[in-house]
């Protein structure tokens, strides 16, 4: 049969037909249990009454074109600003974190002219060209890269942290990015030192400094941004996936408002479908619903439940449900998944996302999943 649709390696052996709460179904029934959650995107978990309902009933436009006005845009951008520090900010429509973390860059070139970035290697910050340039992914394929890109070993902290801010100190460097707690790298956790460095190296020299929680916001480590865990006010934040949890595409780029004015100037950013009406209220509902049924407050509580049972057998590092832990075994993704349990191997390591109002009982019985595979 001719293949149509492109994939980058075989098709993952799940034909999915359907997905609730905590569970993804496929086209024979069989559940299973998902702690991956689309790589932090269904922080509410699947198919929540409430948001579908949302999504059902809307009867808005179809489409709304970027320059026009829309009173749902002000309403969600507005959610959005009062969940930052000092419900300060500016808001740039995306359709995605890629796009998100390319706004980021822009705004970040506006306000200061500068031409370098630094970013942590291998890390993630999305698939277009300069995301990938940013941490050096697959510099064999799609390089050469400029050599105004930087990378950094996150190996020694000391190191690293003495390194970062010599860079940052010479003035020559655009922005720093990074996620709170490193998802792509198998969940590792900055310290607390390092941010602090970092954040006050950049306000001396103007260097935007860029928090990107595309994977790491709205309650997935037991704040609504993982930012908040080091007390950081960033310049620049990125959000996607947890911000509709799957219900919608969307992302965005919130910037304090003095930066944000550098990029006010014709045609400086243009999303054909950032904020698509329909998606912008799966968003909203998404943002009340994790609000009202405390998913912040519960991602602490079930992760600390999930780590006290995983430290029985192996050394989890996370907060909230951003969880992840050295492992052996090449083949535990694919192992757990015969036993019905979706998570992640990446780089030596498990990582485990789960809906932030996972029961117990599911928990209990990922974890039994996970110690009958880990080694």
């Amino acid at each position: 049969m001719k293949e149509y649709l492109f994939r980058h390696q075989p098709p993952y052996p799940l034909d999915v037909v359907n997905a609730k709460d905590s569970y993804v179904i496929d086209k024979s029934g069989k559940k299973y249990l998902d702690f991956l959650v689309g790589w932090c995107v269904g922080n509410a978990g699947w198919n929540k009454t409430s948001i579908m309902n949302a999504v059902k009933s809307f009867k808005g436009p179809v489409y709304v074109m970027p320059p026009f006005k829309y009173s749902r845009w002000e309403i969600l951008a507005q959610k959005l600003v009062n969940l930052m520090p000092g419900k300060n900010g500016t808001c740039f429509r995306a359709t995605g974190g890629t796009e998100a973390v390319e706004i980021a860059l822009k705004i970040s070139r506006a306000f200061n002219k500068r031409k370098k970035f630094i970013a942590f290697r291998d890390a993630y910050h999305g698939q277009s060209l300069a995301c990938m340039a940013l941490v050096d992914l697959y510099q064999d394929k799609f390089g050469p890269y400029s050599d105004n890109f930087v990378r950094v070993n996150a190996d020694k902290w000391e190191e690293t942290t003495d390194f970062v801010v010599n860079q940052i100190k010479k003035e020559e460097v655009c922005a720093f990015i990074s996620e709170p707690i490193i998802c792509a790298l198998g969940v590792i956790i900055p310290p607390k030192s390092f941010f602090e460095a970092v954040q006050e190296a950049c306000k001396q020299t103007n260097t935007a400094f860029i928090m990107d929680e595309v994977a790491t916001g709205f309650g997935r480590t037991g704040k609504w941004f993982g930012f908040e865990h080091y007390k950081l006010k960033p310049d620049i934040v990125t959000v996607a996936k947890g911000f509709s949890s799957g219900y919608g595409g969307l992302g965005a780029t919130i910037a304090t408002p003095e930066i944000a004015e550098t990029m006010r100037f014709d045609f400086s950013n243009y999303s054909t479908f950032g904020w698509h009406p329909l998606s912008t209220e799966a968003a909203i509902a998404n943002l009340d619903y994790i609000k009202k049924n405390k998913l912040v407050e519960k991602s602490v509580s079930n992760g600390a439940y999930l780590m006290k049972k995983l430290s029985q057998f192996c050394n989890p590092e996370g907060k909230g449900l951003c969880i992840g832990f050295n492992c052996a075994n090449k083949n535990m993704e694919m192992d757990c998944f015969k036993d019905k349990l979706l998570l992640s191997y990446i780089n030596n390591r498990t990582v485990l996302f789960p809906a932030l109002d996972v029961k117990k009982k599911e928990m209990d019985e990922a974890v039994e999943i996970v110690r009958k595979n880990h080694r």
